[in-house]
């Protein structure tokens, strides 16, 4: 998206056809107002909300999918441990990145003060067959990324990232992306 003739954000480019992404039609939304939410973040006062164990908190410089992952897992899990600032938690803002035709990059952060590490799962969104374990071991804190291979050319996957310790109730954040023609 171009604003005033500059990149607005993730050094994003000016996009040629806005409406071959979004119904241009009256009555839906506008193409000059579409933006792209995983470039915008909140840049107001952080806040929280809540008690000790049902801790809601929404930090200056969050992105904006990161706050739409937490809320949606609020929906799903309920306010409490699965998603409590102050509780282990799953990580928010897991996304996916450099998809090619058999793997792609899976980046997360959000991630609990009190995590000790994360396992990384995928499994074909269109027909499931199970989850499959990436990581022999749990990812360390420190690592926000994980490169899953072997995967089939132009196929739906869908991806969790799981933090370990965090109550088994809690369902996490799942992404989902098609792999690249051959």
């Amino acid at each position: 998206m171009i604003c005033n003739n500059q990149p607005c954000g993730c050094s994003d480019s000016g996009l040629t056809n806005p409406c071959s992404y979004t119904d241009c039609s009256v009555g839906n939304e506008r193409c000059d107002s579409v933006c792209d939410a995983a470039c915008v973040s909140y840049t107001g006062t952080g806040f929280q909300i809540g008690e000790a164990n049902q801790l809601l908190s929404i930090h200056s410089g969050e992105r904006l999918d990161s706050i739409i992952q937490k809320f949606a897992s609020m929906i799903v899990n309920g306010v409490g441990s699965c998603n409590s600032e102050d509780i282990n938690h799953n990580p928010y803002n897991v996304y996916a990145t450099a998809i090619t035709s058999t793997g792609v990059t899976v980046v997360w952060n959000g991630v609990s003060s009190l995590s000790t590490g994360h396992n990384i799962y995928y499994d074909n969104a269109g027909s499931p067959t199970g989850w499959q374990l990436v990581n022999t071991s749990p990812v360390a804190t420190s690592v926000f990324t994980q490169v899953v291979t072997g995967l089939t050319p132009n196929v739906m996957y869908k991806i969790k990232v799981e933090t370990v310790g965090a109550p088994g109730s809690c369902k996490p954040i799942e992404i989902m992306f098609t792999t690249l023609s051959s």
